[in-house]
């Protein structure tokens, strides 16, 4: 019986260490290390030190769309809105939003 234990032991330290240092690493990642912030070259009105928000962060009445009011608060993203609304709805399905963050981040390395 003993023996069994000591397996155990040793077998969850190595996958407890690796998901720690994931978690260390992803808050890192979320504390502004990544792509979207940090120290990258600034551009006209420091967009690039703004993390943009989620889909679901944007999407602030739950309707799965994201409309130029809700937008309201982040005017570095609306500047591209209608570039990428594909349809002219006035609103962005969340693959349309992924368009306005690429965008966002093509203008950003210009």
């Amino acid at each position: 019986m003993k023996t069994l234990n000591s397996f155990k032991k040793r077998f969850w330290l190595p996958i407890a260490f690796v998901v720690g240092m994931a978690c260390i690493v992803q808050s890192a990642h979320t504390a502004g290390m990544g792509s979207e912030g940090g120290a990258g070259g600034a551009t006209d009105q420091g967009d690039a030190m703004r993390k943009s928000p989620t889909f679901m962060e944007a999407d602030k009445n739950g309707d799965h769309y994201v409309t130029k009011d809700e937008l309201k608060d982040y005017p570095y993203l609306l500047k591209y809105f209608d570039k990428v609304d594909a349809g002219e709805t006035g609103r962005l399905e969340e693959h349309e939003y992924g368009n306005l963050i690429m965008e966002k981040s093509r203008e950003k390395g210009r």
